[in-house]
């Protein structure tokens, strides 16, 4: 169980900036007493760095070694550079860049290891897969695109995309398909049907299996890439529904699918695969975030030894009445 929860939560369109929110919460798993889970920790203070207008921001990533993070603008194709201070990591300076045609819906942003410093990125409208070269820590200095792959077999919608190894994992919203595809060698790939609607994709780190997150059937697909073989995993209603993040956790066992939850509101939970494709729960427990509907989760460095944290993306998407 982690001991410490931070919260980020993107108010997207409704605001049309991120509001980076370091709430700590205490964490219980599913069915524990919230008097034996409840711990106290302290409270930190909301800051809110603006970006650039656009109706739709979508993923960010923090470029290893410099400051610098980049957030990627579905509605326009933008991807803004966030400088950043080096001394607060605050944001010092954003500067919105085009990134092809203004309805190619930019999507997914992903740090590439074969590649240091760039970034890999999708065109869900256009169905490619670029590798971005970001230029300097500049706000100012200009992205680059250094590789354009098709989306092969008339595969379509590229959301996500994951570098494992030589190989991409997309997630093909307009396709209801998983993508494998070798960016040494693009005519090396395959392609997984999925159900509605696969979002994130990520490798579990005990079994190197993948995994792939389907937010209109509330069902997780499980890939073992050796043998293609194909399952679902069904999620429990009470745990909510439209599951969505995906990422490797520290623990060595798996990543933690994050869940909107209900038409009117989250149920501020997220679940953890083991090595033998077991779900175990976990619901957050603070009035503040007991109902958040979660979409995104990312772990501090392993490197981090003092209050290492977990932080969860919250969307105020499926709560009308909180819309802004």
């Amino acid at each position: 169980m982690l001991g410490n929860l931070e919260i980020l939560v993107d108010r997207r369109t409704f605001h049309r900036s991120v509001l980076l929110t370091t709430l700590a919460a205490p964490l219980a798993s599913v069915g524990v007493a919230a008097a034996e889970s409840r711990t106290e920790v302290p409270r930190h203070a909301v800051v809110e760095f603006g970006l650039p207008p656009a109706v739709e921001t979508h993923e960010m990533v923090k470029l290893p070694g410099v400051p610098l993070v980049l957030v990627s603008q579905m509605s326009n194709s933008h991807l803004v550079k966030l400088g950043l201070d080096p001394a607060t990591e605050e944001v010092a300076a954003a500067r919105a860049f085009p990134l092809g045609e203004s309805d190619a819906m930019l999507h997914g942003l992903a740090l590439s290891r074969c590649y240091p410093g760039h970034v890999w990125a999708t065109h869900e409208g256009r169905n490619w897969l670029l590798l971005v070269d970001p230029g300097t820590a500049d706000v100012n200095s200009a992205l680059r695109i250094m590789r354009s792959i098709p989306v092969p077999d008339g595969g379509c919608g590229p959301h996500y995309v994951g570098e494992y190894d030589d190989m991409l994992w997309v997630g093909l919203k307009g396709s209801t398909q998983v993508l494998a595809i070798n960016h040494t060698n693009p005519a090396s790939y395959h392609l997984y049907t999925a159900s509605r609607t696969p979002i994130f994709v990520a490798r579990h780190p005990g079994t190197g299996e993948f995994y792939a997150s389907q937010d209109e059937t509330s069902q997780i697909l499980h890939i073992n890439p050796r043998t293609r073989a194909t399952d679902q995993l069904p999620i429990p209603a009470a745990a909510g529904r439209t599951p969505v993040g995906l990422i490797a956790g520290p623990t060595g066992l798996v990543g933690r699918p994050a869940r909107l939850g209900t038409p009117q509101q989250g149920t501020g939970t997220f679940g953890r695969i083991d090595n033998h494709g077991r779900l175990t729960w976990f619901h957050l427990e603070s009035p503040e975030v007991s109902q958040a509907g979660l979409l995104h989760i990312a772990f501090d460095p392993p490197e981090k030894t003092i209050r290492p944290s977990a932080w969860l993306l919250g969307s105020s998407i499926i709560c009308p009445l909180h819309q802004m």
